[in-house]
């Protein structure tokens, strides 16, 4: 903002003030015409410019006009009349190849404010009050649209009746860790309301799958106008959904889905939170650490005794909780361990230091190595050698990234990953299978993954390894299927 001191005047021919002339482009693309009385008959000319005071129009070759005429004219903004009175022909003049006349208005002047705005008024697109133009419009999609409908009023009343029952139970019950009556009310709710959220979420996934796809974006705004500000209030949709770290699914994400299912500034947000914690993506996430936890530690259980530290890489590691709960369940670790931690988020790499090496130090003093590598995605994909200087490794795993992959880039950084392996060393590569969950994560989160069959799945690890022993590994959920490969 400036101050008044700074605040310039007009200069040059403008200095002296002039009523604004408004060209015919200016009212595009409304057209801007004069209607005058010729002989009995109605003429109809195109407008060039029209000011408070005075209008100039194209003249037909058959119409006669003379200087200082009087004339009854009406000007008009498409069909709406604007002006309407005599006017004086003030010039008449060739130009651009016709007879432009400059036709002055008489005591009642033109009131170019109304002009201005009725062109906002009428110009198309501008107000978007017809039922078609609105981006929500689906013509069909009536079971998905009820469905969300019904869903939006569920929410609505679970949050009224929350905020209520809030607003009575004290503070050791409504906020504290742990109580009596907070163990019976967390448990209530999250076998009552997420048990029928779960349920419409899935109803309504199913109805998104049977609309016609030319309307996945009408009912995308459907959803987000019914029931988005309900949805975000849970802590971690938001976060996932207004990504500040730039990209979905950070490492805070990860760690609200292991092990912060119940937060939020309100009971309401941690109750609608917990739901949406409960389907399929989010559960798949849990599982797969889980799955990767069991590899890993039969991999060392297999090693035993090794005089040779086993090696694991951990590609677009995140908060590395597999490894975390792997330290914490193991009571001796049998062979000594190895870990880079592969990561394009710095900060993610620093949560996982903090929380990984204090804990490896104290349960297993000397026995585990964590290497934390900090590098772009990029990189990744493009850089055939960028493990080439690092001892080969053991396991290599992979448990989100090929989400985001294209077949051709997948099938690359797959070779490259099994090329990291000792002989009989395992690459573990996971992909999500679509889901009945995925419309949320669409619509909601802006979250798109490239889904794949096992099969495809399967497929890439075979253009990547020709030979290899490829086999595919099952979470509990069933939505994160993995594939293992390991090279000849």
């Amino acid at each position: 903002m400036r101050t008044y001191e700074e605040l310039e005047g007009g200069k040059g021919r403008v200095l002296t003030f002039r009523p604004r002339r408004f060209a015919a482009p200016d009212f595009s693309p409304l057209q801007c015409t004069v209607t005058l009385e010729a002989g009995g008959v109605e003429r109809e000319c195109v407008v060039r410019d029209v000011s408070r005071n005075g209008v100039a129009f194209a003249r037909p070759d058959d119409l006669s006009v003379q200087l200082g005429q009087s004339l009854e004219l009406s000007v008009r903004l498409d069909k709406n009349a604007i002006w309407s009175g005599r006017a004086r022909v003030r010039s008449v003049r060739e130009q651009d190849g016709g007879t432009l006349v400059a036709a002055a208005f008489g005591e009642v002047l033109l009131d170019t404010d109304e002009l201005r705005q009725l062109r906002e008024i009428w110009i198309p697109g501008t107000l978007d009050i017809r039922l078609e133009e609105q981006p929500w419009r689906a013509r069909g999609a009536h079971q998905f649209k009820a469905l969300v409908s019904e869903l939006r009023l569920y929410l609505e009343t679970i949050q009224d009746k929350l905020r209520a029952l809030e607003a009575t139970l004290p503070w050791s019950v409504a906020e504290g860790r742990w109580s009596v009556s907070r163990t019976a009310l967390v448990a209530r709710l999250r076998a009552d309301v997420a048990t029928d959220v779960l349920r419409l979420f899935t109803d309504i996934g199913a109805a998104a799958r049977c609309a016609d796809p030319a309307e996945s974006s009408a009912l995308k705004e459907f959803s987000v106008r019914q029931i988005h500000a309900l949805l975000m209030q849970a802590s971690w949709l938001h976060r996932a959904r207004y990504k500040p770290l730039g990209y979905a699914g950070d490492y805070e994400v990860m760690n609200y889905i292991y092990e912060r299912d119940f937060e939020g500034p309100t009971l309401y947000a941690r109750t609608i939170g917990y739901a949406c914690m409960q389907t399929a993506a989010a559960r798949a996430v849990r599982c797969r650490k889980d799955l990767m936890k069991r590899v890993l530690r039969s991999i060392l259980e297999r090693k035993a005794g090794s005089p040779r530290a086993v090696r694991f890489l951990s590609i677009a590691s995140g908060p590395a909780r597999e490894l975390e709960e792997l330290f914490t369940e193991m009571q001796e670790l049998p062979v000594a361990l190895e870990v880079v931690l592969f990561d394009q988020d710095m900060r993610a790499l620093e949560h996982a230091y903090h929380r990984l090496r204090p804990l490896a130090d104290a349960r297993f003093p000397g026995r585990v190595s964590i290497e934390f590598l900090n590098e772009s995605v990029k990189r990744l994909l493009r850089d055939g050698r960028l493990f080439e200087d690092l001892e080969r490794f053991d396991a290599v795993y992979s448990c989100g990234l090929f989400d985001y992959l294209h077949e051709v880039t997948a099938v690359r950084l797959a070779r490259n990953l099994c090329a990291a392996v000792v002989p009989g060393g395992l690459v573990l590569i996971g992909n999500m299978v679509d889901h009945p969950h995925r419309w949320i994560m669409e619509y909601h989160l802006e979250w798109e993954l490239l889904y794949r069959t096992r099969q495809q799945l399967v497929d890439i690890g075979r253009r990547a390894a020709s030979g290899a022993s490829i086999r595919v590994l099952e979470e509990e959920s069933g939505v994160n299927p993995f594939i293992e490969v390991v090279p000849i």
